[in-house]
């Protein structure tokens, strides 16, 4: 014989009283490294944690003084620009003239004077964007550029200099010399440049290599052989992009 439960269920719902909401209020707790940290677990990642703090604490490189994100002119762009043109020049393209960083991509606004260690590098560049070279006319760069122009300049750029005027790209030089709008140059870049990130999709087009080399490998790579010379990391010339 099968009991029939559903109804005396439902008889019980339609019984309660309803009981409508007339406030709601929060209580704060606050949260302390004591009320959270298990000593068992602390003890067992102990290893992995003084193993990881001790290479990300490793120092590269050092620069003679403050590298600052600013705008227009961003000497801690320039220094990353400099490291992917350098590296790029040595490991995949020996044309490689130009190189350029985003002003976005860069994630920390300081790195001071002094020590650079493996944890800054990853502050700095904690995605993992990939070099791209890219080859194209000097009529397209003088478009990529005017578009940093327009957008105020900054990010960073090795190889070449400039000045923003009436948000347009002038006196643009190319390893000291002017642009030239039918000559061929090869631009070092990031692959999300180069997809079209930041509004500029002429690159996608154009005749490239893509390397499966991160840029944050560029960086760490390109310090630890400055400290292999005993040299700081240069930062010269100091101005690249100046305002007109």
């Amino acid at each position: 014989m099968k009991r029939t439960i559903l109804p005396l269920f439902l008889l019980i719902l339609g019984c309660r009283s309803s009981q409508p909401i007339t406030g709601i209020s929060f209580k704060d707790y606050v949260v302390t490294k004591s009320t959270w940290l298990d000593s068992a677990y602390v003890g067992m990642l102990k290893p992995y944690t003084d193993s990881v703090g001790k290479t990300m604490d490793q120092v590269l490189a050092r620069v003679p003084k403050d590298l600052l994100k600013e705008v227009p002119n961003s000497s801690l762009g320039n220094f990353l620009a400099d490291a992917y043109l350098d590296m790029a020049r040595e490991k995949f393209e020996k044309r490689a003239e130009i190189a350029f960083m985003n002003h976005g991509g860069v994630r920390i606004n300081r790195i001071g004077a002094g020590e650079v260690t493996r944890r800054m590098v990853y502050e700095v560049m904690p995605f993992d964007n990939l070099l791209v070279i890219v080859e194209l006319k000097g009529d397209v760069l003088q478009a990529y550029l005017d578009k940093l122009a327009a957008e105020g300049g900054g990010g960073g750029v090795a190889g070449l200099s400039m000045g923003i005027k009436d948000k347009k790209a002038v006196d643009v030089k190319i390893g000291g010399s002017p642009i030239e709008s039918g000559r061929t140059y090869f631009m070092v870049n990031s692959d999300y440049a180069v997809d079209g990130g930041g509004g500029f999709t002429a690159l996608k087009k154009l005749k490239q290599q893509r390397t499966q080399y991160f840029l944050r490998d560029a960086i760490i790579e390109y310090c630890s052989k400055q400290q292999s010379k005993g040299q700081s990391i240069p930062i010269e010339p100091a101005i690249r992009i100046t305002n007109e």
